[in-house]
């Protein structure tokens, strides 16, 4: 018949009492001499304190049987774990402990879950020795019972290297990062509202245009509705861009002030979204300017003067042409209709009250200068839809043609109306006289260095130049302006010739699709009878 199991037995087993030396000492002299790591010593109370716990609390409880033995192991890895492993219940052991003598730091670190097999061995060695017929020694029993209490009261599971060790100091958590080009980062002491206003989605910008003087080139009217982020001291706004970005921001306190860089001087990587480690050339600081009591942005290469309230007045001939002025017209009647009525307005919009064939009557509207309106009443007229993608390239830098127009034939004149970025030209005419096409090239009217819309595009006037076939030299023309050339080619009238290297395609004058030049001109060919 074996022995009775007594637990306090399990307490002068050599494994045990070596234990909870090893415990003693390395929490009071090892433990931040310098003798060893840090990290060593934090794992030699780890292993020694999973050797000593469940034979002392089965010890104090005077458990004997299996089921309590193995409750009392389990017990000790399981709260081990816990506080380990949970900062909340961690949290929670050290404001119980510090309602005792021995109150506990605790440092949650999973990798000290690497010392759970020590119960192991603890129940391999210790749980035996509890049967072992030995001397009962009741006082050295509740000696060596109130010293591994002390002893594991004691220990801390704190900071095991001392106060100031950077060994064994806990780690700062990681950065927070994010894809951004810039980060704007709040390094105020307290939560910042700014709002931030992207340029609209339907807004092309050319960058190099931009970026040689934002302030000048951008209107505020091209700027969307403000987004408002609430950015924590020490925490950063990040900044997106694709090619070219622009933003306006400000705060309570921070004057509007324009963001603005292309994809080529800081293009999108990772970022720190934290002040501690900002990305060095790609954190814009938002600061506190103690001696005025206002915020400001620290000097960056993205940060400009935010574009005036009000536009500045244009230079004499640079106005951008308002939007009323241009050629237009409605959908004209199919087939051959004889012209019956003529009203001209003073915005230069002609009604023509038309009968078919059949004789029906309707009238359409035909926008041109009044010196381009050739047609009498009385006059046989066929009008065609002119499809995009012709006409005469302004430039041999251009972009593809988009353009869209109205051919209008009588016995006595040719009618083209053109507008995109292509000007007139008199193939358009279909008429059975072919002749060639003079050359064409447009360039900025100097001194003139854009000006913007009321949408906020920025406009610069071209000057159209004309040589070659049926010129006779050059020829220069700017809108509102027309030049007859010679053979029979035809009087070329120019409404509107403008380059828009920033611009809005919901904004007039465009059609069908946005280009960064746009012309509206008509081409009045006459007719040899």
């Amino acid at each position: 018949m074996q022995p009775t199991r007594k637990a306090h037995r399990a307490l002068l087993h050599p494994l045990w009492l070596l234990s909870l030396a090893l415990l003693v000492v390395n929490d009071h002299i090892l433990k931040g001499s310098g003798l060893l790591p840090g990290w060593f010593t934090g794992k030699l109370s780890d292993f020694a304190g999973l050797i000593v716990a469940p034979a002392l609390l089965a010890a104090m409880l005077r458990l004997s049987s299996t089921r309590a033995l193995v409750a009392a192991h389990v017990a000790t890895g399981v709260v081990f774990a816990a506080i380990n492993l949970s900062v909340p219940i961690a949290a929670a052991v050290e404001a119980l402990t510090a309602l005792t003598p021995f109150p506990w730091r605790i440092t949650v670190d999973a990798e000290d879950l690497i010392a759970l097999p020590a119960l192991l061995v603890a129940w391999r060695v210790l749980v035996p020795a509890m049967r072992e017929t030995i001397e009962e020694r009741p006082a050295m029993h509740r000696a060596l019972t109130v010293a591994g209490g002390m002893a594991c009261m004691a220990t801390s599971y704190g900071n095991p290297c001392g106060e100031g060790s950077l060994d064994c100091a806990p780690p700062e958590p990681p950065i927070a990062t994010e894809a951004a080009s810039l980060v704007l980062g709040n390094t105020t002491d307290e939560a910042r509202l700014i709002r931030v206003r992207a340029l609209k989605e339907t807004v092309d910008v050319d960058c190099q245009t931009m970026l040689a003087d934002p302030t000048r080139t951008l209107s505020r009217a091209l700027f969307g509705p403000a987004e408002t982020w609430l950015v924590e001291s020490g925490r950063a706004l990040p900044l997106q861009n694709e090619r070219c970005a622009a933003y306006l921001v400000d705060a309570d306190g921070l004057p509007m002030q324009l963001l603005a860089w292309s994809a080529t001087q800081f293009p999108t990587a990772m970022l720190s979204t934290e002040t501690r480690a900002p990305d060095a050339g790609r954190m814009i600081t938002l600061q506190l300017d103690e001696s005025i009591g206002r915020l400001e942005l620290d000097e960056h290469p993205a940060v400009h003067e935010a574009p005036p309230l009000e536009e500045a007045a244009a230079a004499p001939g640079c106005a951008p042409a308002p939007a009323s002025v241009g050629v237009d017209w409605s959908a004209p009647p199919s087939g051959v209709v004889e012209l019956t009525a003529i009203e001209s307005s003073p915005d230069g919009c002609h009604r023509f009250g038309v009968v078919d064939e059949q004789g029906n009557a309707r009238s359409f509207y035909l926008c041109v200068p009044a010196s381009a309106q050739p047609f009498e009443v009385g006059d046989k007229l066929a009008a065609t839809a002119i499809t995009s993608g012709i006409g005469m390239p302004a430039s041999s830098k251009e972009e593809a043609i988009v353009s869209e127009g109205l051919l209008l034939r009588s016995d006595t004149h040719a009618v083209v109306v053109l507008r995109g970025n292509a000007i007139a030209l008199r193939g358009l005419a279909v008429l059975p006289e072919p002749m060639t096409e003079p050359t064409l090239d447009a360039q900025v009217v100097p001194a003139c260095l854009g000006a913007h819309s009321a949408c906020g595009n920025l406009v610069f006037p071209l000057e159209l130049s004309l040589l070659g076939d049926h010129v006779g030299g050059t020829r220069f023309l700017r809108p509102g302006q027309s030049v007859t050339l010679e053979n029979g080619y035809g009087t070329l009238h120019l409404v509107r010739a403008e380059e828009l290297p920033i611009r809005d395609s919901e904004c007039a004058p465009f059609a069908p699709a946005p280009a960064r030049r746009h012309f509206e001109s008509v081409l009045v060919v006459p007719i040899t009878p």
